[in-house]
């Protein structure tokens, strides 16, 4: 067994945790608040969680891997920015990593860590091809084909939630409309319910709907949240089944807050891929790794 330490940076919180390269089985971990201050803070916050795991852990680390939540450059070594904290542009956290353990480093996005921990040790082990997606206030994806992360000419390959479905359709965080992101995401979903107040929640600040608000009145009932869900899970459809026919994935998976409504998410998408996804062999799983997916996506990058 060797062991790699993995980073987890995201905009609320930072975990780090010891794996076995072997199973993939998280050995030791940490997590605290994303500090306020920028990179250098949190970069400094990272490694000290990093450095206490090592000194509690009696076998030495070979690697450390790091998923982190924007975009990196195609050398797998270099931050491009973080769409939540300044400081992080063009930032060299693999060689920071190196400096401070003084072992070698990989680096990915979030999604494309995530997919490569599903294909290796969660819900898309034994398959060959897999797309991944996560489905929460946004909607990220990675592509695995012959069973490597693809990452693509300049690392944007796996950008499923900016598939533009619907050119005239709602403005996206990208800077572009009709993007599945601005038709299927938690923040759409929110959006939309905020624009056409179901029944249900109008006792409620509309400020403080939640797309889960949204699936919990959809599943009692209420005629407009039913509307809205229905219009993005649709949607949700149209963008996994179009990226089927692209690129014929044995598995789909599919992580992310939105995936808590199980078969009232689930049961749809399938009856969709079954009518419009060419072949209709592709399975579509939930995620299997839970919280430690971006710890273990990190470990896999140097097991890769």
């Amino acid at each position: 067994m060797s062991a790699i330490l993995g980073f987890d940076f995201g905009g609320t919180k930072l975990a780090a945790g010891i794996v076995d390269s072997d199973s993939g089985a998280v050995l030791a971990s940490l997590r605290a608040p994303t500090p306020a201050g920028g990179a250098a803070t949190g970069m400094q916050r990272m490694i000290e969680l990093g450095q206490q795991l090592c000194a509690q852990h009696d076998a030495p680390i070979t690697a450390v891997g790091v998923s982190f939540g924007g975009p990196v450059e195609a050398d797998g070594r270099t931050v491009r920015l973080s769409m939540h904290i300044p400081g992080w542009e063009s930032y060299p956290l693999a060689q920071t990593c190196e400096a401070a353990f003084g072992v070698p480093s990989r680096i990915a996005n979030d999604a494309d860590a995530a997919a490569l921990a599903e294909y290796r040790f969660g819900a898309g082990y034994g398959c060959t091809h897999m797309l991944y997606l996560t489905v929460s206030t946004g909607i990220g994806g990675g592509v695995i084909i012959n069973g490597r992360l693809h990452r693509g000419e300049h690392a944007w390959a796996g950008e499923v939630g900016h598939m533009i479905l619907k050119p005239d359709g709602p403005a996206c965080a990208c800077g572009g409309n009709g993007c599945l992101e601005s038709l299927s995401s938690g923040l759409s979903i929110a959006r939309d319910a905020r624009a056409d107040i179901p029944a249900a929640l109008r006792d409620r600040d509309p400020a403080s709907i939640s797309a889960r608000d949204v699936v919990a009145a959809a599943r009692a009932g209420d005629p407009t949240a039913m509307r809205i869900w229905e219009h993005a899970v649709g949607w949700m459809g149209i963008g996994i089944s179009s990226a089927c026919n692209l690129i014929n994935p044995g598995i789909v998976v599919l992580g992310g807050g939105l995936t808590g409504a199980g078969d009232f998410l689930f049961g749809p998408l399938r009856d969709i891929m079954a009518y419009r996804v060419l072949g209709k062999a592709t399975q579509l799983k939930a995620a299997a790794l839970g919280d430690v997916v971006g710890i273990i996506g990190g470990a896999a990058l140097c097991i890769d």
